[in-house]
This record gives structure tokens, sequence and C-alpha cells, in this order.
């Protein structure tokens, strides 16, 4: 404000001093007036080149006034705010000195509660600590971190999609499953027939297709080649039974591997085993006999306590 005040001084002694000079210029020139006409109108254009000038001068004079008194009048109001936000602070901390008061009172309940010390009483810490180069994070680009979160989103898209499309699969595939479990069911209700060929036809999904046919010391009149077939794969039966029969239960497992057989029990186990064997040697088609007690022998007992127990066990 007192800079300010010596600038404005100091431009009203030069308007002052313009101004002289310009009254004296006009009397010279109303002097000059009784001269020669050459010499009076040369001194003319001189007085006119002069006034314009200071003229010049006391615009740009004037100009600078009004912003010293426009940045006078901004400092004012600036100090002003400085004075209100000061007057708050004080009552801010006044307040709050006095919430502490309260709250430190030996009647009050919460006076347990630890406070913690004023800002006037703590100590300005002698050095400033800073980060060591090696812990602070390199500034990362955002166009990096935008594609960086567009490609995490893609890939959540995507693995959604094939939740979505794993799930649709496995629904339909037990739709599947309970259809031909529907059949089978109604299959086995409208045609009866042993269990051994019944196990059969089950591992080998065919549902049970033909009739069954006895296969007991003699056949049918009829094709030979089916007789000849009939009696090669009840052989085949008969020599893989006798081969499985003695088997523990982990060389069934490790059958079951190679085969590629799903072991449940041992019995249930050992017939899918020889079904996927008849099926490999005489083809899917061929329709399949019952096998009688003499053929296939003794049916295999679970529960003995011969290694050969069964899944559940």
């Amino acid at each position: 404000m007192i800079r300010l005040n010596k600038n404005t001084g100091a431009d009203n002694n030069e308007l002052e001093k313009l101004k002289e000079q310009v009254e004296r210029l006009q009397r010279g020139a109303k002097s000059g007036v009784d001269r020669s006409g050459a010499s009076s109108s040369q001194a003319a254009v001189n007085n006119d080149r002069l006034i314009a000038r200071l003229l010049q001068e006391q615009e740009r004079m004037k100009a600078k006034m009004e912003s010293a008194v426009s940045a006078c009048k901004r400092v004012e109001a600036l100090e002003s705010e400085i004075r209100v936000l000061k007057q708050q602070q004080g009552e801010a901390v006044q307040e709050a000195e006095r919430w502490k008061r309260e709250a430190l009172k030996s009647g009050n309940k919460r006076s347990r509660f630890a406070s913690s010390p004023s800002y006037s009483a703590q100590k300005p810490p002698v050095a400033t600590p800073r980060r060591s180069p090696s812990r602070e994070r390199p500034v990362a680009d955002p166009t990096q971190l935008k594609q960086l979160h567009n490609l995490e989103v893609e890939a959540l898209k995507e693995l959604r999609l094939q939740e979505l499309n794993r799930r649709r699969e496995a629904e339909q595939e037990l739709a599947k499953l309970k259809e031909e479990l529907a059949q089978r069911e109604a299959e086995k209700k409208t045609t009866p027939r042993s269990s051994f060929c019944e196990r059969l036809y089950e591992a080998e999904g065919t549902g049970g297709g033909a009739l069954l046919q006895t296969v007991r010391g003699k056949k049918k009149a009829g094709n030979v080649h089916e007789v000849e077939i009939v009696s090669d794969r009840e052989a085949f039966i008969r020599d893989a039974r006798k081969e499985l029969r003695n088997l523990k239960k982990d060389d069934v497992m490790e059958i079951c591997m190679k085969e590629g057989v799903k072991y449940t029990t041992l019995v249930e186990t050992v017939t899918e085993i020889i079904s996927k064997r008849v099926e490999r040697a005489f083809g899917k088609k061929a329709f399949c006999e019952e096998i009688s007690d003499d053929v296939a022998g003794e049916p295999l007992a679970e529960g003995k306590d011969d290694g050969r127990d069964s899944a559940s066990s």
C-alpha cells in the first residue's frame, strides 16, 4: 500500500508538470501570433506536435493510475479475506480446545479416551523423511493402463462365455442321460432278460433290441454261420470268465485303466470288461445269447475276504 501511494504521488507530480508545460506553450503560441507569418506557422506546428506528445503521455499516465487503483482495490479485498480466514481459524481452534476440555473433565463418561497432544506442543522434525528411490512407484502411462483394462475385460467376457457353454453342454448331456435312463427303464419293464445279458446290453448301449435265445446243448436248425458265431462267442465268454474269475481288485482295476472301463463293483466291472472284449471281437451288431450257469460258471461272490472287495468297501 505504501509503495502504491508513492507511485500515485509521483504520477500526480508529473501530471502537474505536464500541465504547466502545456499552459506555457499555449501562452507562447498566443504571443507568437504577432510575429511574421512563416515563423508563427512553424512554431504552431511544433507546438501541435508537442501538445500531441504530451496528450499521449497524459493518457499513458492515466492508464497507469487506473491500473494502480485497481491493484490497490484487489489488495484490499485480499487483505479483508485474509482477516476473515484468520478469524475463522481462531474460532475453530477455540472451539476445538473447548471440546477438548469438555471431554477431559472428570465427570464426563468419555474422559477415559486418550487425547492426542496439541499441535503447538509438537516439535517440528529435524529433517523431512524422503522415500528411497527404489520404493517409489514408476509413473504408469494412462494409455497402457487403459489397454490392460480392456484386455482384462475381454478375458473376463471370454471366460464367462466359456463357462456358459460348458454349463449348456453339461445340461444337454444330463438331459440325454435322463432320456436314455428312462428308455432303459421302460425296456427293462417290457423285456425280461437274464441278469448277465442285461448287464451286457446295458454296457453295450443296445437296450435289448433282439429277443434272447437259449443256447444250451443243441441249437436250432438254421444258418450254420450264425451257429458258428454263437459257439465262438460262447467259448470266448467262457474263457474270459475263467481268466477274470480269480483276479483281485487291484488286477481288475489295472485292466479297467487299460481298457477304459469304470470300476463300480467287482461283478459289474467284470461283466463290463467281458462285454467290451466281446464287442471288439464280434462287433456290436452281433446278437447276444443268454449264457447258462454251466457256461458262465458260478457268479462271483462279493464280500468274501479274498482281496476282491467292491468299490464301496
